[in-house]
């Protein structure tokens, strides 16, 4: 088993504790740590100071959207892999808009939870948790 100070670490930002309550229980298991959040600014915070390997931003929040925060990370750490999480049914308009560099994987909500670890753990080149 990895040590805790070696687990890779994914942020989460999502402006609704319900979505970050489902991802908490979908992780429990994984071979990284996660840490969710509603406040963008904390999640900036995580990722510079622990170093997150991968960091999920939801679009619609209420401070600044979720292209706005992946883009800042791409700035302040362009090693950090960046996914948005969603739930807007057509994001082409915005995708057109935005710069498109600032995603790098999307997530439609509704996730399916064993494709959303499975991905995950290949980002990260982690294996796959035994029961």
């Amino acid at each position: 088993m990895i040590e805790s100070a070696e687990r890779p670490v994914v942020v989460c930002v999502d402006d609704d504790p319900s979505i970050l309550s489902a991802l908490r229980r979908t992780f429990r298991q994984e071979p990284f740590e996660f840490l969710p959040t509603e406040n963008p600014s904390e999640a900036l915070d995580w990722v510079l100071l622990r170093k997150a390997r991968i960091v999920l931003a939801d679009q619609r929040m209420p401070v600044l959207t979720g292209l706005e925060f992946l883009d800042l990370v791409r700035n302040c750490s362009p090693s950090t892999l960046r996914i948005m999480i969603t739930g807007q049914s057509d994001l082409t308009g915005i995708l057109k808009r935005e710069k498109l560099e600032s995603i790098q994987k999307l997530v439609r909500k509704p996730w399916d939870d064993a494709e959303l670890k499975d991905l995950l753990r290949r980002l990260l080149g982690v294996a796959t948790v035994r029961r």
